[in-house]
């Protein structure tokens, strides 16, 4: 995962710690939405209402987008440690 932060920083002339900062804006902004998908989201990736680390807010939205993309259900739960271990 740090691969993909050096990558960004890179591109956009920035450091790794500022696209973390910048991430982490922007789930702190979208955990506030009103909208019930959003709700929904967030109550799966962070039932304790926490802030969530990046890398599980990542891993959900992949899942999300491959369940959408392909119909099937999924643990959220399992896909987020399995992964979690490859960062």
């Amino acid at each position: 995962m740090n691969d993909i932060f050096r990558q960004i920083a890179k591109e956009n002339g920035t450091t790794e710690k500022a696209v973390k900062e910048e991430m982490q804006f922007a789930i702190r902004e979208a955990m506030k939405s009103a909208e019930p998908e959003a709700i929904a989201f967030w109550k799966a990736v962070a039932p304790d209402g926490k802030e969530p680390p990046i890398e599980k807010v990542i891993a959900m939205i992949a899942l999300n987008v491959n369940n959408r993309m392909y119909n099937r259900g999924a643990s959220a739960s399992l896909f987020y440690y399995s992964l979690k271990e490859s960062y």
